[in-house]
């Protein structure tokens, strides 16, 4: 990527951040997720471990700190590198989520996070749940937006998304509060412990 151009994005990135109640999970540390706490606006959705989620429910709308992990990626010009990458990435920044969810004043009453992402090949192997988004303008609108980033990531840009075009689809990942906290949180807990 360009270096005026990801300077340019580090400060829409910081207006941004400062007009949205988006609250950085551990900025310091590298996490790449950013959270609000909100309530879900949607069709229900069932988690694989049962936990329905139904609209007006208490969750946690994650976001990826698209620059952090803009910078971490830079360079990277191998397809399945730069996925596995990513992913790694992502497994990384999980344990930073669930205690950040565990312990926020907020977090008791969550039943899920929720996030939409381009970026949803292996999440499942992670604990999350991946379907279509529903068929929305503003859906749409942030697909683009996703694809214009990632075409700026990879040093191939709009070449590579020409090719991988149909892959490169929106969806929405989940995963109940409670999964996500035995998977990355209390069994962190009794690693430490051992």
């Amino acid at each position: 990527m360009n270096d005026g151009l990801l300077r340019f994005w580090m400060i829409y990135d910081f207006i941004y951040q400062h007009l949205t109640r988006i609250e950085y999970v551990d900025k310091e540390n590298g996490n790449i997720f950013r959270v609000v706490f909100c309530k879900y606006r949607g069709p229900k959705l069932v988690t694989h471990d049962g936990v329905e989620i139904n609209n007006g429910d208490p969750i946690v709308k994650l976001h990826i700190y698209n620059y952090k992990l803009t910078k971490m990626l830079k360079g990277i010009d191998n397809d399945i590198k730069l996925g596995l990458t990513a992913l790694k990435i992502v497994k990384n920044s999980l344990p930073g989520l669930a205690r950040y969810v565990e312990q926020h004043p907020k977090g008791e009453n969550v039943k899920a996070i929720i996030g939409t992402t381009i970026l949803h090949r292996g999440v499942s192997k992670l604990g999350f749940d991946v379907e279509y988004v529903p068929n929305k303008l503003r859906y749409k609108i942030k697909n683009k937006y996703l694809i214009f980033l990632l075409s700026l990531i990879h040093p191939d840009g709009r070449k590579r998304i020409k090719r991988r075009q149909e892959e490169l689809t929106l969806k929405r990942v989940y995963i109940s509060k409670e999964h996500l906290l035995n998977l990355y949180f209390h069994s962190k807990q009794l690693e430490e412990q051992v």
